[in-house]
């Protein structure tokens, strides 16, 4: 390579979702506590709350935006869990945030 030469950067998917979550935690350091995470192929963000309430996951509703939906209920040690995620965009990054609450008790109805 001669020294005129301009070096071609190489596309890094994870650096535009990593420098969102440093704004998003930076404006609004309020928001509950959660692990991150950056997907490789896509640079989308992926954040888990672990002392989840459903009041954690509205907060970051409140400052993203988005949708929140409840997914496919499953055993954790002879409990039912519901993971509720809130999908939802931050400058231009896909965000996903994930909290797993103990499903609904399903109580029988007498006809």
């Amino acid at each position: 390579m001669s020294q005129n030469s301009i070096p071609i950067p190489i596309p890094i998917p994870q650096l535009g979702a990593a420098m969102a979550l440093v704004q998003l935690l930076t404006e609004y350091p309020h928001l509950p506590h959660a692990s991150w995470s950056v997907a490789l192929d896509t640079g989308s963000l992926h954040g888990h709350i672990h002392t989840a309430s459903f009041e954690s996951l509205t907060g970051f509703a409140a400052v993203l935006g988005g949708s929140i939906r409840p997914g496919q209920d499953f055993p954790v040690a002879g409990r039912m869990m519901r993971p509720h995620r809130l999908h939802s965009m931050w400058r231009d990054v896909r965000v996903e945030v994930v909290a797993v609450l103990p499903a609904p008790v399903q109580t029988a109805v007498a006809a």
